[in-house]
C-alpha cells in the first residue's frame, strides 16, 4: 500500500519510493499528497512521467463471457469505465488497493469468473493472459510519479541534473487575503505556479494545507520567496526539489 511503502523508506527498509501524485484523467492522487505531509523526514527528489496502458487480464483459458468480477484500483476502473460498459455490462466493477496486487488476486483465487485491469508487466510477472489490450478510454492517459527518500539518499537524484521544480506545503492564517499574499509572493519572485490543491488539516475543522508545485528559473529566487513564505504563512514546509520529467 502508499502507507507500507512511506513506512519503508521511512524505516531504511528501502531507499526509495516511487508513489504515483496525478494522473492527466484521474486527477490528483491525494493519499500521496496526505502521506507526504505526515513523514516530515522524507522528500521529493524525482519526478517521472509513465504512459499508462490497461489490459484486461485473466487466468489462462478464461473468455470474455465468462467473466463477472473485475477487479483493480479505483482509477483503473474509472479510466477503463467506457470498454467495462460495452464488453462488459453484466460485470461488476470491484475496487481494490493495487492495479498488480488485483492481478496477483485474481490468479489465487483460480476461478474464470473474475479479471484484473492492470499493466502487461503485472500480467507476465504473474504467467496470466492479456485477454484484451489498451482497454483504456483515452489514449492520453499519464500518470506522473513521486520518487521519494530521506534526505541522506537525495543526493544521488539531485546531482543527476538541474533543479528546476519544487513541491511545497503550507497553511495561511487566518485573515482576509492571507492566500492571496502567499501567492503574489511566488510570482513576484519569478516562480511559475504548475499546481495548486488544498487538502484538510486533520483535527482542524475547516483549516487546509496547501500543496503547491513551482518551476523554478533561478535558485535563488527560490531560496527568496520560501523565505518569505515562510514567514508570511502559518506553516511552511519544502516537500521536495527536483528536475521536470517531460
Amino acid at each position: 500500500t502508499f502507507a507500507q511503502t512511506f513506512d519503508a523508506v521511512s524505516s531504511g527498509k528501502a531507499q526509495y519510493g516511487v508513489l504515483p501524485v496525478e494522473n492527466t484523467l484521474g486527477g490528483t492522487i491525494f493519499d500521496t499528497l496526505d502521506l507526504l505531509n505526515i513523514h516530515p523526514e522524507l522528500t521529493v527528489v524525482g519526478e517521472q512521467q509513465v504512459r499508462v496502458i490497461h489490459n484486461l487480464i485473466v487466468n489462462p483459458g478464461t473468455k470474455l463471457e465468462d467473466i463477472r468480477k473485475v477487479y483493480s484500483h479505483p482509477q483503473g476502473l474509472s479510466q477503463c469505465k467506457e470498454f467495462l460498459e460495452k464488453e462488459l455490462p453484466n460485470a461488476e466493477a470491484v475496487p481494490f488497493f493495487d492495479t498488480a496486487g488485483a492481478v496477483s488476486f485474481v490468479k489465487e483465487q483460480k476461478d474464470r469468473t473474475i479479471a484484473a485491469i492492470a499493466g502487461a508487466p503485472a500480467a507476465i510477472y504473474n504467467d496470466m493472459e492479456i485477454l484484451r489490450q489498451g482497454i483504456e478510454t483515452n489514449p492520453s492517459n499519464y500518470t506522473r510519479f513521486y520518487v521519494i527518500c530521506r534526505e541522506e539518499n537525495a543526493e544521488i537524484y539531485r546531482s543527476a541534473a538541474k533543479i528546476d521544480k519544487a513541491a511545497i506545503r503550507f497553511s495561511a492564517k487566518d485573515e482576509p487575503g492571507s492566500l492571496m499574499r502567499i501567492l503574489e509572493i511566488l510570482y513576484k519572485n519569478n516562480l511559475n505556479m504548475q499546481k495548486l490543491e488544498s487538502r484538510p488539516i486533520p483535527g482542524q475543522p475547516w483549516e487546509y494545507n496547501f500543496f503547491v508545485e513551482v518551476q523554478i528559473l533561478d535558485i535563488k529566487d527560490f531560496e527568496k520567496a520560501t523565505a518569505e513564505v515562510r514567514e508570511a504563512a502559518a506553516s511552511f514546509r519544502i516537500l521536495g526539489t527536483f528536475t521536470t520529467v517531460l
